[in-house]
């Protein structure tokens, strides 16, 4: 998987929170349980301000409403971004916050 550009939407708005995306990004790009870990993958996002982050720094609704895109990473890679990318080197300190809420975006991925 790693290297590979994919262009796939994800209706937000069917989702209840973070643990049901990860779910459908691990369906969908057939990589069950890798996804839960931050062992082998992690999946980050750009805000509308084109910050990157962890997914699951905000909560859910702030999430859905600021997300323009979801990208899968290597854990290696996140660690080497981190040092170009403030924001991503806040949240792999606080290793991120699962939330769980009710959505109301659509996103490409």
């Amino acid at each position: 998987m790693q290297g590979v550009a994919v262009g796939r939407a994800v209706d937000l708005t069917v989702l209840k929170g973070y643990g049901d995306l990860i779910k459908e990004l691990e369906e969908m790009f057939e990589i069950k349980g890798e996804l839960s870990t931050r062992d082998k993958w992690a999946v980050v996002f750009t805000d509308d301000e084109g910050d990157m982050m962890l997914l699951g720094d905000d909560p859910w609704l702030e999430f859905c409403k600021m997300v323009k895109k979801i990208l899968i990473y290597s854990s290696e890679e996140v660690k080497k971004m981190s040092t170009r990318y403030k924001f991503l080197a806040s949240s792999l300190e606080d290793e991120g916050t699962i939330a769980s809420f009710n959505s109301e975006h659509k996103s490409d991925t």
